[in-house]
């Protein structure tokens, strides 16, 4: 009978685990990680992001758009691989940390002899020997001007050993931290948080807000209202004929529970925060509520259809829906118009206009199966505000605050180390020696400083 060492078999245990803690834990991951990160940052900022289905067909058509959608390519940064990526970069950040982290800190923290061998003195890459007449008072002087020295004795030596910027040495890790904080804090506000929008007209009081997702704008309510009280718009005192705006503004004001609570006028880039939410003002503009009749070939009944500019309406008893694109006061002398967009499942858009006064007499028949008319356009001006809930936002502010603090002490600070051996019988030379873990350069200026501080 085979007898099986338990070492070999533990050993054989231990071997896949020791593989993933290798692949996680690998220079060439966060390399690659980082690289695809870019890629795919430069493809989200090429494919636009949740925008309209039609545009996307239109734009890639149905095969392209197939595939790209299956791969979420649309809303990318809201995917779950995009997100795996980002936790398999953290898991990467933290493997690297904890495989050097351990000996580093001990290196820092411990109590440890302080190392005086010659072999150790003599292989540093900044060595010297010189003749001084200084007492051992005035060597130990200079040195405290930039360095801590501490005093070791030997029967034929005191060794002066001083040491600057060890905790610089953290920088790397304390940047790796902040990265994952950063990674934290974004997958908070995408899971949590949400981006939508909200038009008011002056003097109109909203409890909800839209979150846009491709082809449908969807309500969400919020826990109070919100009134636009006033909308202004100031102009640039120019003397030519066109005007342009200089700024606008809108006095929003927070109702809760029947009571006004707060008002403020906000402006671009100094929006209202009120109970984790932030009212932008991103634009304004004149919203046209169209009033359009709808018959379907054959019925004797025209149905009033209201609708906003911009709005998918589905058509009454059909499969198919209209959109207005836009709504133009005059068109070549003809009068007002709307040009619409007419969908069908599997078939082209199509577009067409529809004049007021022509649609009078004449109705717009579209595709064989409807007739259009034109009844009234009434024109509101509103307010557009964006409303962003980002709980995670705080969360990025400190990474990044921790991150710049990791850099400072990585690129600005050196560890630095020197010996100054004084030999206890006169005559004999002292060994000056030093290293630094970076800026070789600077530290060698200072090491030559010091030379000749110790000879004047």
């Amino acid at each position: 009978m085979k007898r099986i060492d338990p070492k070999v078999s533990e050993k054989k245990e231990v071997r896949p685990l020791g593989f993933l803690y290798d692949f996680f834990r690998s220079i060439k991951l966060t390399i690659f990680l980082l690289i695809f990160l870019a890629i795919l940052s430069i493809i989200g900022t090429i494919i636009p992001q949740n925008a309209p289905t039609m545009e996307y067909i239109q734009h890639y058509g149905p095969n392209l758009y197939n595939l790209l959608n299956f791969f979420d390519l649309f809303d990318m940064y809201h995917s779950w691989w995009f997100s795996a990526i980002l936790l398999l970069l953290s898991i990467n950040l933290i493997t690297c940390s904890v495989h050097r982290l351990p000996s580093l800190w001990n290196q820092i923290f411990r109590k440890r002899e302080i190392p005086l061998e010659d072999s150790f003195i003599q292989a540093l890459p900044f060595t010297a020997k010189v003749q001084s007449k200084k007492k051992v008072e005035e060597i130990y002087s200079i040195l405290r001007k930039w360095f801590r020295p501490i005093q070791v004795d030997s029967p034929s030596f005191i060794t002066y050993y001083g040491e600057k910027g060890r905790f610089s040495r953290l920088g790397v890790y304390i940047t790796h931290l902040s990265v994952i904080i950063i990674l934290t804090g974004g997958l908070i506000g995408s899971i949590y948080g949400f981006r939508g929008f909200v038009n008011i007209f002056e003097g109109e009081t909203v409890n909800q807000i839209y979150l846009r997702e491709r082809d449908r704008d969807i309500p969400k309510p919020i826990d109070f209202s919100i009134r636009c009280d006033e909308f202004n718009i100031l102009y640039y005192d120019l003397p030519q004929l066109e005007k342009h705006v200089r700024e606008y503004s809108s006095v929003l004001t927070i109702i809760e529970n029947e009571k006004e609570v707060l008002k403020k006028t906000i402006r671009v880039n100094h929006p209202l925060h009120y109970k984790g939410l932030s009212f932008y003002q991103s634009s304004y503009g004149s919203a046209h509520h169209i009033s359009l009749g709808v018959q379907k070939k054959g019925d004797k009944e025209k149905r009033i259809i209201n609708v906003w500019e911009g709005e998918n309406v589905r058509l009454p008893q059909s499969n198919a829906f209209f959109r207005v694109l836009r709504y133009v006061p005059e068109i070549h002398h003809f009068g007002e118009g709307i040009q619409m967009a007419l969908f069908k499942m599997g078939q082209e858009p199509k577009v067409f206009w529809l004049l007021k006064e022509s649609t009078k007499l004449n109705p717009k028949e579209v595709d064989g199966d409807f007739l259009f008319t034109l009844e009234k356009v009434t024109t509101r001006e509103y307010t557009g505000l964006q409303v962003t809930k980002d709980p995670g936002v705080w969360i990025v502010w400190i990474g990044c605050g921790l991150m710049v603090f990791g850099l400072i002490l990585s690129f600005f600070f050196s560890h630095q180390r020197i010996w100054v051996r004084i030999p206890k019988k006169s005559g004999e030379e002292i060994l000056l020696a030093g290293t630094s873990n970076k800026n070789r350069i600077g530290f060698e200026k200072k090491f030559h400083h010091l030379l000749k501080s110790l000879t004047s």
